[in-house]
């Protein structure tokens, strides 16, 4: 038996619900473009997540070839600092923003001197200390 066009939708679709990727409120069985639009969102989704892990690694990789180890960030700049590099990460991973004081930012400023620093930079927030 051949593998038809309408077998390999149902197998994409199928593969999409396991995933968890779509859900099948989105569309009823007989709206071919509802489908379709779900899976279309779906790989965007994809895509951005696998665009933003791509940039948490590489901004891992010039962290570490600029310190060398997570260990002399600490000791240099603090145990703070080396959290915040944390959050910073996760903020870069999730394409938000980390909100930090002016001192804190301060503590991290040489972020700023990494090869996509400016990059990196976008992702935080410098606030006023809460009570200032």
């Amino acid at each position: 038996m051949a593998y038809s066009c309408t077998d390999f939708a149902d197998d994409v679709l199928n593969d999409l619900l396991i995933r968890s990727w779509i859900q099948s409120a989105q569309f009823g069985p007989e709206d071919m473009q509802a489908q379709c639009g779900a899976v279309l969102a779906a790989i965007g989704d994809a895509d951005r997540a696998l665009h933003l892990a791509a940039d948490a690694k590489q901004f891992h990789a010039e962290l570490l070839d600029a310190v060398e180890t997570l260990t002399a960030i600490g000791e240099e700049h603090g145990p703070v600092a080396l959290a915040h590099l944390v959050y910073l990460q996760m903020a870069i991973l999730k394409g938000t923003l980390v909100e930090l004081t002016r001192e804190e930012a301060a503590s991290l400023s040489f972020v700023r001197d990494l090869p996509s620093g400016g990059r990196w930079w976008k992702h935080v927030d410098v606030t006023e200390a809460f009570g200032s």
